[in-house]
């Protein structure tokens, strides 16, 4: 199962860091709290892809090149249809840090409710601090706010986990299953259509698509338009499986050495529900296309059995744990029916 670097950059020590106090000048303040006081948040308006990759690349300290300008660019203008607002953390002249924030529809008892969910929170090493912590954080929930936004989401590390909690007062609202197998024999009762989504018209895919999306209770609105955006991922390549009454989305992947094929997403026709041997086949499906027959699944859907059997909880490469906060006061509350990998940027 391929994991990606952290989406949360932040100090371990946090909780031993103090930040400048306040109303103090500037001027006879030490160079680090100097430093918190010259600290400002802002909007970012015009975006330079290259740049912001380079700095994510040394935010979460790996190597250059990791983060593509092209990457960057499908998720935050394409992966989620709704657009993304990039709050920039500034000391001086100089950026030393961001979070986006990707813009989506989440379904509750059947009304669709803005949120966001964020992405690509890092703060370069040499400016992490509580203030420059608090000052990022403090303008998620600002934005939000005014903005009349009700959910935030997040899918962050052990580490980050803390610091969402703290700080968006975020709490745990799902735990996604890990789970790996094999793939069975294919099922001929079972007829499944299988596509590289590279291969098909843009207007043929929405079709297929839109025909599994709006019929699975609380979660990310998905339509066919909004799907075949999310699959534009530059160099993915994904494919759609589709049979009767569900529809699966897949893609290879290697972990190590071991080739697999990573089931990234499952519809049902609205009205219908999987059963074990349909599930299996559309398992089948996708890893004999893709030729890997071991595969790993990674989520939550009320509308099916889930295949493959759940990995120990020693052997979870991530946390895999969802967080929100509800803005709201009143209203009914968030049950999530359906999440999974490709509802966020992991698949």
């Amino acid at each position: 199962m391929t994991s990606a670097p952290s989406r949360a950059a932040v100090p371990s020590g946090i909780d031993e860091i103090s930040p400048a106090a306040p109303g103090a000048s500037s001027e006879n303040l030490p160079s680090d709290r100097r430093r918190d006081a010259e600290l400002a948040v802002r909007q970012e308006n015009d975006r330079d892809y290259d740049a912001t990759a380079a700095l994510a690349d040394a935010g979460f300290e790996v190597a250059s090149g990791y983060f593509r300008p092209e990457v960057l660019r499908w998720l935050y203008e394409t992966a989620f249809t709704d657009g993304t607002t990039v709050l920039a953390l500034w000391c001086g002249d100089s950026k030393v840090g961001q979070v986006a924030l990707l813009h989506q529809s989440v379904v509750v008892a059947g009304r669709a409710e803005p949120a966001v969910a964020l992405a690509d929170l890092f703060i370069l090493k040499a400016h992490r601090s509580l203030a420059a912590i608090a000052a990022l954080y403090g303008a998620v929930q600002r934005f939000c706010k005014q903005g009349g936004i009700r959910f935030i989401l997040a899918m962050p590390n052990g580490k980050a986990a803390g610091v969402n909690l703290r700080f968006l007062k975020m709490v745990e609202v799902a735990k996604l299953d890990i789970r790996v197998g094999i793939a069975g024999l294919p099922r001929p009762w079972h007829r499944i259509a299988s596509q590289d989504v590279a291969d098909l018209d843009a207007a043929r895919g929405r079709d297929i698509l839109d025909d599994f999306c709006g019929g699975q209770g609380d979660g990310l609105l998905w339509t066919g338009e909004r799907l075949w955006a999310r699959l534009q991922k530059p160099g993915s390549r994904y494919a759609i499986h589709a049979g009767r009454d569900g529809l699966l989305i897949s893609t290879p992947r290697v972990q190590g050495r071991l080739p697999h094929t990573m089931l990234c997403g499952f519809f049902v026709r609205p009205g219908a529900r999987l059963h074990r041997g349909a599930v299996a086949a559309l398992v089948s499906a996708a890893c004999r296309h893709h030729r890997r027959p071991l595969f790993v699944y990674s989520g939550i859907n009320e509308a099916l059995p889930l295949p493959g059997l759940p990995l120990p909880e020693r052997l979870r490469p991530s946390p895999m744990v969802l967080q929100c906060r509800d803005l709201a006061t009143e209203g009914p509350r968030l049950a999530l029916s359906r999440f999974e990998t490709l509802d966020f940027d992991f698949a």
